[in-house]
C-alpha cells in the first residue's frame, strides 16, 4: 500500500506583498531585455521634440513658448500612449503561460495583475525621468522649482497608474495583439487631441470647449501646469483624483472578473 504525499501551498504574505514581488520579478527582465526601458523611452521623446520643433512655432509664435506651455503636458501624452505596453505585456504574458504557473501558488488574483501594473510604472517613472531631462536641457524651466515638478510628477504617475487598468482589461480581453493597438488609436489618440494637452480651452469653439472640459487629459495637464506654475492646485486636481477614483472603482473590478473567466475558460 502507497501513500501518495499531497503538497499544500500556503502563504501569510498579503496582497500587496504579494504584488511587489511580482513586481521586482517583472523588473528582473530588464536584465535580459534592456532594449525594454528603450521603447518606454522612445514614444514620449519623439512626440515631445516633433511637436515642440515642427509646430510650436505655428501654434504660438515660437517653439520655446510652446515648450513652457505645453512641454511637460506632451511628455504626459507621449506617457499616456505608452501605456498600452501593460495590455501587451499582459498578453504575451497569458498567452506564454506564465500566469497559468503562478495561479497554481497561493497569489492573490490582484497581486498578480498589480504586480505587472506596478513594475510598468517604474519604467514609466523612467522615462520621465529621462524626456523630462532633455525638456529642461532645450530650455524648460518650471517656476515651481523641485515641489512643484515633484507635484506635477506625481499626479501624472498617479493618473497613469489608474488609466492603465483600462488596458490590463483590454489586455485580458483582447484576442490579438491588433486588437490592443487598435484600442489606443481609436480610443487613447481621440482622448489627447481634444484635450487642453496643446492649447488653451478658450481658444476651441464653443461645444468643443465642454467636451475639452471634462476630458480627463485636460484635468492631468491642467493640474501638472498649476503644481509646475508654483501655484495652489483646486478644482483641477480634484476633478482629475475624481477621474482616478472613478478609472479604479470600474476597471480594477472589471479586470478582476475577465481574469477569473479567463481561468476557467
Amino acid at each position: 500500500m502507497t501513500t501518495e504525499t499531497v503538497t499544500a501551498w500556503t502563504t501569510r504574505r498579503g496582497a500587496f506583498a504579494q504584488a511587489a514581488s511580482m513586481t521586482a520579478r517583472s523588473l528582473v527582465s530588464i536584465r535580459n531585455q534592456p532594449a525594454q526601458l528603450v521603447e518606454f523611452v522612445m514614444i514620449p521623446l519623439m512626440i515631445l521634440l516633433s511637436v515642440t520643433f515642427f509646430m510650436g512655432g505655428q501654434m504660438m509664435g515660437s517653439w520655446q513658448a510652446f515648450l513652457d506651455y505645453a512641454g511637460p503636458s506632451i511628455i504626459a501624452m507621449g506617457l499616456f500612449f505608452a501605456i498600452t505596453a501593460t495590455g501587451l505585456g499582459l498578453f504575451g504574458d497569458l498567452k506564454s503561460g506564465v500566469f497559468d504557473r503562478l495561479t497554481a501558488m497561493p497569489v492573490s488574483r490582484f497581486a498578480l495583475l498589480a504586480g505587472r501594473v506596478a513594475a510598468d510604472m517604474v519604467k514609466h517613472a523612467w522615462s520621465l525621468l529621462i524626456v523630462g531631462g532633455v525638456a529642461f536641457a532645450i530650455g524648460y524651466r518650471a517656476d515651481g522649482g523641485v515641489a512643484g515638478v515633484a507635484g506635477a510628477a506625481g499626479v501624472m504617475l498617479l493618473f497613469l497608474f489608474a488609466c492603465s487598468w483600462t488596458m490590463v482589461l483590454v489586455g485580458l480581453t483582447a484576442k490579438s495583439e491588433e486588437q490592443i493597438q487598435t484600442w489606443m488609436i481609436s480610443l487613447l489618440m481621440p482622448l489627447a487631441y481634444t484635450s487642453t494637452i496643446f492649447v488653451q480651452k478658450d481658444t476651441l469653439p464653443e461645444p468643443v470647449q465642454w467636451w475639452a472640459t471634462v476630458n480627463p487629459l485636460t484635468s492631468m495637464a491642467d493640474s501638472m501646469r498649476v503644481f509646475l506654475d508654483g501655484g495652489t492646485p483646486g478644482g483641477e486636481l480634484l476633478a482629475l483624483l475624481g477621474w482616478c477614483a472613478a478609472l479604479f472603482a470600474v476597471f480594477v473590478p472589471l479586470s478582476l472578473r475577465a481574469y477569473r473567466r479567463k481561468l476557467t475558460s
